[in-house]
């Protein structure tokens, strides 16, 4: 077969774009998020289906730790494939965040097909800048607000980094103080080109417009890469590829990659204690640094 992407003929080109075929069942993945959800629900004062636009999928959780003092606010954007919701498995990470004293905010929004990327772009910057101006509401500090995303949610956690902030929405260029991504894909010209397009349908103007990595400026926030060496191979070189690309254009980020893990323990190391909560937390100005 013919060459499609760099050395990928489209069998494989489709093959490096289906995580799904990593592990034997997604099952237990989706068990732990939701019991993790659950726990953080019945532990944690958590302010439920908040909305934060006009269509019904717009919506955030909203998971606050205790006191009056105004905290730092995190914003998890979930991943999916573009085309899968997320709802009651998105508190899986809240309770470590939480009790770091961090306000852990998680949008829910429209997917694929139904919604087109950009739409989903424009929800989730729209989730952040809801939580910029209605902070306070929630114990939190609009002036400390970060943002993590993995898998398809870093893609979208990337394009709200590279969002004109003072021109679209009026608020100031940095709002986003801090960002981390998790195992995303960042050029959309393979993902245009691969099977996932069968639900995208993105044309040569939208893989422009959608992928982060053609919209990088200095003035984007410091960031963190990570990664899984159990990963696709694409996902590892766009993550290599991207955090190559920002350090060039914004200044010095942290790389960190997990040897022994696939695309979805890397949502699993997001939320429990180690190397990258370590790092999150350490852009925040928070947490202490662990072994492991």
């Amino acid at each position: 077969m013919s060459k499609i992407y760099l050395n990928l003929d489209q069998a494989q080109l489709d093959a490096q774009y289906d995580q799904a075929t990593l592990v034997p069942d997604l099952a237990p993945y989706s068990q732990r998020a939701r019991a993790g959800t659950d726990a953080a629900k019945a532990a944690s004062k958590c302010a439920e289906h908040v909305i934060y636009g006009d269509h019904q999928d717009q919506w955030l959780d909203i998971y606050s730790p205790d006191g009056d003092q105004p905290r730092p606010i995190l914003i998890y954007i979930h991943g999916g494939a573009w085309c899968r919701q997320a709802v009651g498995q998105t508190g899986q990470a809240a309770p470590l965040y939480v009790a770091e004293g961090v306000v852990f905010a998680a949008p829910e929004f429209s997917v694929a097909p139904a919604a087109t990327l950009d739409e989903m772009v424009r929800q989730c910057r729209e989730a952040i800048a809801f939580m910029y101006k209605n902070a306070a509401k929630f114990g939190g500090d609009g002036e400390r607000l970060h943002v993590f995303g993995h898998s398809s949610g870093a893609h979208l956690a990337a394009m709200t980094a590279v969002t004109d902030w003072a021109g679209d929405f009026g608020l100031p260029a940095d709002v986003i103080k801090t960002i981390a991504l998790a195992s995303g894909p960042y050029d959309l010209e393979p993902v245009r080109l691969s099977a996932r397009n069968d639900y995208l349908f993105l044309d040569a103007d939208a893989e422009v417009r959608g992928s982060p990595a053609r919209h990088l400026s200095p003035s984007m926030p410091p960031a963190v890469f990570a990664w899984g060496g159990g990963e696709l191979e694409e996902f590892q070189r766009q993550s290599q590829a991207f955090a190559d690309a920002w350090e060039s254009a914004a200044g010095p980020v942290v790389r960190l990659e997990f040897p022994g893990n696939n695309h979805f323990d890397m949502r699993d190391e997001f939320a429990r204690p180690g190397r990258l909560s370590d790092a999150i937390l350490r852009q925040m100005g928070l947490g202490q640094d662990r072994e492991k």
